[in-house]
């Protein structure tokens, strides 16, 4: 037996609308074992389904064991869903995902078929699909129960998959009777086409996790090998080609590199610039790696080198944030102002700006820049702690700022 106990995706607001829909299941399932003829009312039968069935059947279980996997499925995952969508949207989302799924058994159950179908599982389905699309790089942490008890983790990516994949072979009817494999998979594909489409329309919240900042990603490292296949070699481009770049008005990069060839032979490569070059691709491997104390170790060595180095949008803010969490104030700062202006479409720019806020205020004694980020940050800002945190700053500092300037 292997089931998930917890996800690392952090929480911005507190996710009540997920909460009462589990104390609803387990109220409703409490309501079973008082009344059991709330089963033939409210259950979906393939043969005659009645309308109001394609909703109450997901409030039904068919014992303790069925509605606690599937009420540890929903906290596990839906809290975080119900953050990014806000509590009303979760609520459609979710009955949404029942529905769907309901209407999936149906259509695809055998004709005439009277075996009925209860529980949460198909919008539970629709919430891992959510999820799926929301934090496929969050790590899900599991435990196991094969003759000893343990605990590993695995990517929220792989996970969701291989749980579909095992409603597919359900599905084809490989694997024993009893679940209704055909509603998990309906209720996963709405979840993730669903989100998939709301992101693609800028409806909920993007940051550089969700799944499409991943395919963004995959698609830049595959522009840059097909341009390594053409021939370009970022370290043969030195400061001739610079020097030409800025004289022809085109900069450096990859520009200036086939500029450079291209007027003769390619002067001595320029040691800082292949150093450079040398560290980001160390960082962008400790960053993959997980070793942010590398990444942010080697991004100060290469902001020596080159001040007005910036890293890509994910790897910037996370250098930024392992800075912050070690104390190392004024320099996650310069990170975090270089992102500002770098990525200023950035969906969360609010969070940077409060962070940034915090740091000026609490740690580096600037208070009138604290002051500019933190009223920056407020009108954005849609958590009831985060705008608590910020109100209460700036009530703190605002006799400080006016009094007390910045440090040069």
């Amino acid at each position: 037996m292997i089931f998930p106990i917890r996800t690392d995706a952090p929480l911005r607001a507190t996710p009540y609308m997920n909460w009462a829909i589990i104390v609803a299941n387990v109220a409703v399932f409490v309501a079973q074992q008082a009344v059991p003829t709330l089963d033939d009312r409210l259950a979906l039968y393939p043969h005659d389904p009645s309308i109001p069935a394609f909703l109450t059947y997901a409030f039904l279980h068919g014992g303790g064991m069925h509605i606690i996997g599937n009420m540890l499925f929903l906290y596990i995952f839906g809290n975080n869903v119900n953050d990014k969508m806000g509590h009303v949207g979760y609520l459609a989302f979710y009955l949404a995902g029942a529905v769907i799924a309901g209407v999936g058994y149906v259509a695809l159950s055998p004709e005439r078929s009277f075996a009925p179908v209860v529980g949460a599982s198909g919008a539970v389905a629709a919430v891992t699909g959510a999820y799926l699309v929301l934090f496929p790089r969050a790590t899900v942490t599991l435990i196991y129960l094969i003759f000893m008890i343990g605990q590993f983790e695995l990517s929220s990516m792989w996970f969701v998959i291989l749980f579909f994949l095992k409603d597919l072979v359900g599905m084809s009817g490989y694997m024993a009777g009893g679940v209704a494999y055909s509603a998990h998979v309906f209720g996963t594909l709405f979840g993730f086409g669903l989100c998939f489409a709301l992101l693609g329309a800028h409806l909920l919240p993007r940051d550089q996790f969700d799944v499409l900042a991943l395919i963004r990603q995959w698609n830049r490292r595959r522009q840059y090998r097909d341009l390594v296949s053409q021939g370009y070699n970022p370290f043969e481009y030195g400061t001739a080609g610079a020097a030409a770049g800025a004289t022809s008005g085109t900069g450096g990069g990859i520009t200036g590199f086939f500029r450079s060839r291209s007027a003769g032979a390619p002067a001595a490569p320029d040691p800082a610039h292949l150093r450079t070059v040398e560290l980001r691709g160390e960082i962008s491997d400790a960053v993959s790696r997980h070793d942010m104390d590398a990444a942010a170790r080697k991004f100060l060595e290469l902001r020596s080198i080159d001040a007005r180095q910036v890293l890509s949008r994910q790897a910037q803010l996370d250098v930024a944030n392992h800075l912050a969490g070690q104390q190392k104030y004024a320099e996650a700062a310069e990170a975090y102002e270089q992102f500002l202006v770098h990525y200023p479409k950035y969906d969360q720019t609010e969070q940077v700006l409060l962070m940034l806020g915090i740091i000026y205020a609490r740690y580096l004694g600037q208070y009138a820049k604290a002051k500019q980020h933190l009223q920056a940050a407020l009108p954005r800002l849609f958590g009831e702690r985060e705008q608590q945190m910020a109100r209460a700053e700036l009530s703190r500092i605002e006799p400080l700022a006016a009094t007390v300037a910045p440090p040069s």
